[in-house]
């Protein structure tokens, strides 16, 4: 078998689309993604290709927090079990090194044991276990939470930093499937963005996500105080009704949830976040 990995080209479109259309009963995703991470120029599209044909892929999208974000993995399934998504995942740890970047990770839903073995394979390990939280499709919002100000920076890590969800989901916030670190710096550029806000002692990361007709609310980061969380979700979730999907992400342990179950807010999956580290250097 002659399998070799190269950037993927708008001509890899057809063949890869042939098998990705029938994955998860015919609903995944990258069939409308394609197009857009084709025309990227920012991150990375990579295809093997194994006696010419186009049989699998992957991305790899490079973080805020100057970290490679690994993701769309899939292979024919006729060629399945013979190293072919460990190549993928092995090519975008080389590239990615070769931009000075040393952190990667990934997620998983939490049932696919298949995945787990491969990505163990590739040397990823488990740094914690997150929950999607749906909130209630009418709910009444608290009229405190506030939009963080770009003086308070310094205060909003410091609650962020000091919270259990942080410690718990391995110092992440979530935006569109993917997780970077809540640094300092990235941090201060959420606040420009007025992405964070805070209520009481609980301070939120919020971001649209998606495109159109297919976009959605996500409530990035949620942490501190569980009644002051869930006051804070409850006010910043008013109103998204119309929203094609509406997320809260929570780590696993989180006293949060607790909380938010008595408010009517509902689990809808759950995920696994992989990460490696490689040597500097």
């Amino acid at each position: 078998m002659d399998a070799r990995i190269r950037p993927a080209r708008r001509s890899d479109k057809a063949p890869l689309m042939s098998f990705i259309k029938d994955v998860w009963g015919g609903h995944d995703y990258i069939p409308t993604v394609w197009d857009r991470w084709i025309r990227d120029t920012k991150n990375r599209m990579y295809v093997v290709v194994v006696d010419g044909v186009p049989v699998g892929m992957n991305r790899m999208r490079l973080m805020e927090d100057g970290s490679a974000w690994f993701e769309g993995v899939r292979v024919h399934p006729e060629y399945r079990s013979r190293g072919l998504a460990s190549m993928l995942g092995e090519n975008s740890m080389r590239v990615a090194k070769g931009l000075g970047i040393t952190t990667f990770r990934l997620t998983s839903g939490s049932r696919n044991h298949t995945a787990h073995r491969q990505i163990a394979r590739i040397e990823f390990r488990e740094t914690a276990r997150f929950s999607v939280y749906e909130p209630p499709r009418v709910s009444r919002g608290a009229g405190d939470a506030r939009r963080v100000g770009l003086g308070e920076t310094a205060d909003a890590y410091a609650a962020i930093r000091g919270s259990a969800e942080y410690r718990l989901g391995g110092g992440v916030f979530w935006h569109d499937f993917a997780a970077a670190s809540l640094t300092p710096e990235v941090v201060d550029l959420l606040v420009c963005e007025g992405a964070v806000w805070r209520l009481g002692r609980a301070a939120a990361v919020v971001r649209d996500g998606g495109r159109e007709p297919e976009a959605w609310k996500q409530i990035c980061f949620l942490g501190g105080d569980p009644g002051d969380a869930v006051r804070l979700a409850k006010g910043l979730t008013a109103g998204w009704e119309k929203a094609t999907e509406r997320w809260i992400f929570l780590p696993q342990g989180s006293p949060i949830i607790r909380q938010l179950r008595l408010a009517g807010f509902r689990r809808n999956y759950s995920n696994i976040l992989f990460e490696r580290r490689a040597a500097k250097g």
